[in-house]
């Protein structure tokens, strides 16, 4: 029934819709507020903080439909797949009613940024670091080829703590604003269509602010 009903909306869309998105370099919005009001963007965030609680199978199942439409959503593998689940296991209780509620609803669109130039996806090479300062953590180095930026209403950004002594730690994640004071983006270009956009990001001691704040919060 799920598979049946995602394809339906999906058809409404198309190939047509997605070469049109494609062409104009616009993010494929209608598609995904459709789906969004039906539920079906946060079919895996559990129910307790708006979500359909069905799970990553159910999550894949939807962008199997909207994939085979022809209309395909880079985002359900970012936002609702990568930072949904990473909250739902590893979030405290404040930080999963701030963001998994959005992220349920499919009205919070968070993008995933980890790789950088000389570490790729290796999150122990890292240098992006955040230091405590205050009870603050500030976050300071660059990503890149960072996809779904110009949708995001935020970032969750792999970096690794920085020490007293200045040595870099373990890695941890931030939840980051898109307009966060100190954070700049550059478009990468590519060979994809303008509607794929990378982006180049730089934080310049860009804040977290305390989990549930307005700006952003660690995991």
């Amino acid at each position: 029934m799920l598979r049946e009903t995602v394809a339906s909306i999906a058809a409404g869309f198309g190939p047509k819709y997605a070469r049109g998105k494609a062409a104009a370099g616009e993010p494929p919005v209608e598609l995904w507020d459709a789906l969004a009001s039906r539920g079906y963007l946060g079919v895996n965030i559990p129910e307790e903080y708006d979500g359909g609680g069905l799970g990553m199978s159910a999550l894949a199942a939807v962008g199997e439909e909207v994939t085979a439409a022809g209309c395909s959503l880079l985002l359900i593998v970012v936002s609702p797949a990568i930072a949904g689940s990473i909250l739902t296991r590893h979030g405290n209780e404040e930080q999963k009613d701030r963001w998994l509620r959005g992220i349920g609803r499919g009205t919070l669109k968070i993008a995933f940024a980890i790789t950088e130039p000389d570490a790729g996806s290796n999150a122990h090479n890292l240098s992006t670091a955040a230091r405590r300062d205050n009870g603050r953590w500030i976050l300071r180095g660059q990503k890149t080829f960072i996809s779904g930026v110009e949708e995001a209403d935020a970032l969750l950004v792999v970096a690794r703590a920085r020490g007293a002594d200045g040595s870099l730690g373990l890695p941890l994640l931030l939840i980051v604003d898109v307009d966060a004071p100190g954070l700049e983006r550059q478009e990468v270009p590519t060979v994809a269509p303008d509607s794929d956009k990378q982006w180049q990001l730089f934080f310049d001691d860009v804040e977290a602010r305390p989990p549930g704040s307005r700006r952003s919060s660690t995991a």
